[in-house]
């Protein structure tokens, strides 16, 4: 069986039994606070003809002419099925699915008060690729497009404005070599940012499945990928294993709203633990009463009837609804995971919060025990080839979480899951723009942006993808802070916990043949680095760095051209 493509839906959390403010939005598509905000999200839709609908919601941060997404399909999709999708929708979907956190039934633990159609013909080709269709959609200008010859194709995505560099290219001829179709989206000349909404389109048969190869090129450490799946049974990863993360591992603050939990770090160690590949099934289901939900949505807000009677119909034609969740690094990405019919029970996105984790009162305890009931480290995942540790930052209220790395990888500032600046470890060998490397062939060399970064007199600044970061001195750990203006800040300071000197006889795996790597890395023979310790779940933020704005799938810069 072939299979499917796409990109990017969200992930949600709500404390069930809080009170909240009232707000004026229509039910089903009153705002929740997302689990993930930095997550990849995608929308797979089965239907009655075999066909499979895709939604992928697009996230970019920079100027209008630099956008563009392309992205493998095994097909050419349906002419009239291309089409503009409400984020709204998405956003909302995700928030029903996504995990909720009940508060532990325990008398001792008291609830805090808050206030409140026909498809494409055959081609036409241009210079060896065959252009399947060329459309206008919404604020997009759309190609799908397929060659034999990887230096063709690449020729014609430059040719038309798309930035591939040389690092890209064994990227794409992994694809061209395998017979896929690339379904390429850039904006129009006369749009803008603000413009950017959710794509949808329509493949006549196939296995939903991910591009994850090509998402290394442009990945954040730790980036989360939250997967929907509509069917008419449960659905689940074909060739990853599923991991399942106890509740009793929750750890979670009583005094925040919304209920900050460490449930995506969970995800992050888990999958580190299950060799960096894995999904957790965070719910499973009938979609009878999120459909009912919509249906019932009384409002006279636009925006909200369009979400409305975009979802509604992918809800009645699908019978089960399944939420899949990761949170993967660049180095991680060797393998597409494809994604099958399933037997299995219902899974419940209802989480009960435990009282007790590791001997610790999270709901408090005595005075001073509030303190001690949760650190820093709980709620962070430094990766596979990290390990946490908490450190006191000058002028700083708090004790943060910051990273000791192996041998190999660089110690990156980015964003976690809640949007605050965290650290996480990341394989330098994932770099695949450097300094001195030329974006396009008549391109000026690129600058050091380690020219102006400093990492303190215990670290090294180490350029990844044209975002500077920070190998430390043995003994020294990496936290990072992120300014107003988007600049990311990563010093390396002595810990309040010694790190072992065992942890620097990890190295960074292998990468398989399958996985072109960026620019090698001096280090001794590769094994795999031991997990030990986790550290905070960094997410996907687009435009704080050089490769910002990477999207599931393959994410390149564009010039402003217009269509001949």
């Amino acid at each position: 069986m072939r299979k499917l493509w796409a990109a990017t839906v969200m992930a949600g959390a709500a404390l069930m039994t809080a009170p909240r403010p009232v707000e004026a939005c229509g039910g089903f598509f009153c705002g929740r606070q997302p689990v993930d905000q930095t997550a990849e999200r995608i929308l797979f839709a089965t239907n009655q003809d075999g066909s499979v609908t895709m939604v992928t919601q697009i996230q970019y941060a920079g100027a209008a002419p630099d956008f563009a997404w392309v992205v493998p399909l095994a097909e050419v999709p349906a002419v009239d099925s291309l089409a503009v999708f409400p984020q709204l929708a998405l956003t909302a979907l995700d928030a029903a699915t996504g995990p909720q956190f009940q508060w532990p039934d325990d008398p001792g633990c008291a609830l805090p008060v808050f206030e409140a159609g026909p498809t494409a013909g055959g081609g036409v080709d241009d210079g060896g690729v065959t252009v399947h269709l060329r459309e206008e959609v919404g604020p997009y200008d759309v190609a799908v497009i397929e060659s034999a010859d990887p230096t063709a194709l690449i020729d014609w995505l430059r040719g038309n404005g798309f930035r591939v560099n040389d690092a890209m290219a064994p990227y794409i001829r992994t694809y061209t070599s395998e017979g896929m179709k690339f379904l390429a989206l850039r904006l129009q000349p006369d749009a803008e940012v603000s413009d950017i909404q959710p794509f949808r389109f329509t493949l006549p048969s196939g296995s939903p499945s991910i591009p994850i190869r090509l998402t290394a090129v442009a990945a954040e450490p730790e980036m989360g990928i939250t997967v929907m799946l509509l069917g008419d049974r449960r659905y689940g990863p074909a060739n990853w294993p599923d991991v399942e993360i106890d509740d009793d591992q929750i750890v979670w603050r009583p005094d925040t709203w919304p209920m900050e939990t460490n449930w995506t770090a969970l995800v992050a160690r888990g999958v580190d633990e299950a060799g960096g590949r894995g999904f957790v099934t965070e719910m499973s289901g009938p979609t009878a009463t999120i459909a009912e939900q919509v249906r019932n949505t009384m409002t006279s807000d636009e925006a909200q009837l369009d979400a409305r009677d975009a979802l509604l119909p992918l809800l009645e034609g699908n019978a089960t609804i399944t939420r899949l969740y990761t949170r993967l690094s660049a180095e991680e990405m060797t393998v597409d995971p494809i994604f099958r019919r399933t037997d299995g029970p219902e899974v419940s996105n209802v989480r009960v919060l435990p009282r007790y984790v590791e001997g610790r009162d999270l709901c408090g305890g005595p005075p001073g025990a509030e303190s001690a009931a949760a650190s820093p480290c709980d709620f962070a995942a430094c990766g596979a080839g990290g390990l946490c540790r908490v450190v006191e930052v000058a002028g700083g209220s708090q004790p943060v979480a910051a990273c000791a790395c192996v041998p190999g990888t660089t110690a990156r500032t980015t964003f976690d899951p809640s949007g605050r600046p965290t650290v996480t470890c990341q394989d330098l060998r994932m770099s695949f723009l450097n300094p001195g490397d030329r974006a396009l062939p008549d391109a000026p060399p690129l600058a050091d942006p380690c020219a102006t970064f400093d990492c303190g007199p215990h670290g090294e600044c180490a350029p990844m993808n044209m975002t500077p970061t920070c190998r430390c001195s043995t003994g020294y750990v990496a936290v990072g802070a992120i300014a107003e203006d988007g600049s990311r800040a990563t010093t390396c300071v002595l810990p309040d916990e010694p790190v072992p000197a065992s942890f620097y006889n990890g190295r960074v795996p292998q990468l398989p043949d399958s996985l072109p790597g960026g620019r090698p890395v001096d280090v001794p023979p590769p094994v795999v680095a031991a997990a030990s310790g986790g550290c905070s779940a960094g997410g996907h933020a687009g435009g704080a760095g050089g490769l910002g704005g990477a999207l599931l799938g393959l994410l390149f810069a564009v010039r402003r051209r217009r269509r001949a």
